[in-house]
């Protein structure tokens, strides 16, 4: 989970430039976002299969893309100081 949300920071950062300002904040960001995202826990091979499975799905990752939109939104109104 934590790689899709860093790769999705990542597009973001690079497709608009309004968000720019906050690129320094991009840890904070992911950790608010990952407190957001249901978390995936697996042992087994079959199991990382699963999760591998619907992680892949486009609807799962527009979800995750919203998650990661409100927390760079949170973090731009209530910046660490």
């Amino acid at each position: 989970m934590e790689r899709m949300v860093e790769e999705i920071l990542i597009e973001i950062f690079e497709g608009y430039t309004e968000y720019a300002d906050i690129k320094s904040y991009k840890e904070e960001i992911i950790a608010l976002a990952l407190t957001k995202c249901e978390p995936f826990y697996t042992t087994s091979d079959v199991g990382h299969a699963v999760v591998k499975t619907r992680m892949d799905s486009a609807g799962f990752r527009s979800k995750v893309t919203s998650i990661v939109l409100e927390a760079i939104g949170q973090v731009k109104e209530n910046p660490r100081k």
